[in-house]
């Protein structure tokens, strides 16, 4: 990929971060945190919001062709990198909370876009001896 299809990805990225935080506002939520990242992990978490005694840890994919899925990026390591983050953003909270993770994945670009938000887009993976 070019410098400047780079560029243009990294900022449609944001620009989609940015609609779905209208998006969660829109809907009640607060947006706590954006692009939090763990000072123990490379791990990034797009969107932390809160609703009630909820977190929600929301991973946003974008993809500026309308017929590509951006969940197919949803891979079993960036599952376990936002995991990951999550429970070392947990461990820093003063209270306990219920969460989850959502994905929203927009597809489109600014003018004109499409938004699948799913709630609850997986559970954590478990570890096993």
């Amino acid at each position: 990929m070019s410098d400047i299809k780079k560029a243009k990805a990294l900022d449609w990225g944001k620009q989609a971060e940015n609609i779905v935080c209208e998006l969660l506002i829109s809907k009640g939520y607060t947006v706590r945190e954006r692009n939090w990242r763990p000072s123990t992990s490379k791990s990034e978490i797009d969107v932390i919001a809160q609703k009630d005694d909820t977190l929600i840890f929301v991973e946003v994919k974008a993809r500026s062709d309308m017929d590509l899925d951006p969940t197919d990026a949803m891979t079993a390591e960036k599952i376990k990198n936002i995991v990951r983050g999550a429970n070392a953003y947990l461990l820093l909270q003063e209270f306990e909370f219920y969460y989850r993770f959502d994905v929203a994945a927009v597809s489109g670009n600014v003018d004109d876009y499409k938004i699948v938000y799913l709630e609850d887009a997986f559970l954590p993976p478990l570890k096993s001896r």
